[in-house]
């Protein structure tokens, strides 16, 4: 799994730079839907090279899922599956730049999906704290985490919709609008996940005070996974908001390339930390850990 991990990331990282580093620079035709957004030719090969890993991590993900029967995380390949068929339809959009359907979906399912990572990380915490170590080193109940950060990156999730299907409107007014509302939904969501990251740092600022060590703990790489993940969608979040941040026509829009360097990759690497180190090892081992030593789970 390791060695399939590296080579996704890669590969994403060689395919992406030398189709998209072509592709920065709008046509001078008539002005279209994707050119109006996008101030690019979207490159079809390095949407097919993204489509294509990203379904590779999927079935890495779907296998580790499945073989450690951990439900719970059924969030993260459905997820990974919708973002590669995203990246799939910017093909027939690159062909078909003028139709609003083809594009929408596209939108939406480059940039909703991955609030399922994050809710996966949401919900990986819980059950560290709850599982793994004590209740008292979270400062909200993490039994309630996952619940409210999910309830904030729904509410985040459903601007950047309305966001991003007004921002393919014909008219001027409406794209600057979508565009703005697109921006404040995924400040929302930035803001929302510096607020978790805080949470985590916290639960392992009081882990190391009373003197546990990571290296001799069972779950001691969750915690490392976590931050791990947890950056790398912080890069894409980042990105996104100076993206949008820089307004029509600012450079990151203008180029093809950082939306793959800076956000699809980022992505690819966060989610991949889980084919390599699928968190169930870790719980399971904790929990026969507290068995052995207790009586009781």
């Amino acid at each position: 799994m390791k060695s399939v991990n590296i080579l996704i990331i890669v590969a994403f990282l060689i395919g992406a730079v030398k189709a998209a580093s072509g592709n920065s620079t709008v046509s001078v035709e008539a002005p279209t839907i994707v050119s109006t957004v996008f101030k690019y030719d979207p490159s079809k090969t390095a949407a097919a090279v993204a489509g294509a890993l990203y379904s590779v991590a999927s079935l890495c993900l779907f296998t580790r899922l499945f073989m450690n029967k951990a439900w719970w995380g059924l969030c993260l390949p459905i997820a990974s599956t919708l973002m590669s068929v995203g990246f799939f339809m910017r093909i027939p959009m690159a062909t078909n730049p003028n139709s609003l359907p083809i594009f929408m979906v596209q939108q939406l399912l480059t940039l909703l999906p991955p609030a399922a990572y994050l809710a996966f990380n949401y919900i990986l915490y819980g059950r560290f704290i709850v599982n793994c170590v004590d209740r008292r080193y979270s400062w909200i109940k993490p039994e309630r985490v996952a619940r409210y950060f999910v309830i904030s990156d729904i509410t985040t999730f459903l601007i950047q919709g309305g966001g991003g299907g007004m921002e393919a409107s014909k008219t001027a007014t409406s794209q600057k609008l979508g565009a703005n509302i697109l921006l404040a939904g995924l400040v929302l969501q930035t803001i929302s996940f510096a607020f978790f990251m805080i949470l985590v740092l916290y639960a392992w600022h009081g882990i190391v005070r009373d003197g546990l060590l990571f290296r001799e703990e069972p779950w001691g790489a969750i915690l490392w996974i976590l931050m791990f993940s947890s950056t790398a969608y912080m890069i894409r979040c980042i990105y996104r908001v100076a993206e949008l941040g820089q307004g029509n026509g600012g450079y990151l829009v203008t180029h093809e390339i950082y939306f793959y360097l800076l956000d699809s990759l980022p992505l690819l690497i966060g989610i991949c930390t889980y084919i390599i180190y699928w968190p169930t090892k870790y719980l399971e081992a904790s929990a026969k850990s507290v068995y052995n030593m207790t009586g009781r789970v």
